[in-house]
């Protein structure tokens, strides 16, 4: 009878650690691809405000605050649209880079695309 009953019980245990191990997966936000053309004044720029104007303001490069972050990336060279993925703004917000905290996969998408667009000011 005790066999039984211990059998039993590790066979529940192990059930319930299957389930909260393997169970899960609302932790995780997966990408959303951007739909239709990225604008800049309507998508790029609330990012920036968002999750990086206030430690890049006007003495900061990129300036990234209203009315002159476009600037700023563009004289900076922070856009390569020829080769958008090794634009130094896209590879500063890419995953294993320093600023990767700072952009969730949907925005680094965004960004990207953004940028295969044209990166126009838009």
């Amino acid at each position: 009878m005790k066999s039984n009953k211990s059998t039993n019980i590790f066979s529940i245990g192990i059930i319930l650690l299957l389930l909260f191990t393997t169970g899960c997966y609302y932790d995780q936000v997966l990408p959303v691809e951007p739909e239709g053309d990225i604008h800049y004044a309507q998508d790029m720029q609330p990012f920036f405000d968002a999750r990086c104007a206030s430690c890049h303001p006007d003495d900061s490069q990129p300036d990234l605050q209203l009315g002159t972050s476009y600037n700023s990336l563009i004289s900076g060279n922070y856009i390569n649209t020829s080769d958008p993925s090794s634009s130094k703004l896209y590879v500063k917000i890419s995953a294993g880079s320093s600023m990767e905290s700072f952009a969730t996969e949907t925005e680094r998408a965004m960004t990207l695309k953004w940028i295969e667009q044209g990166a126009q000011n838009n």
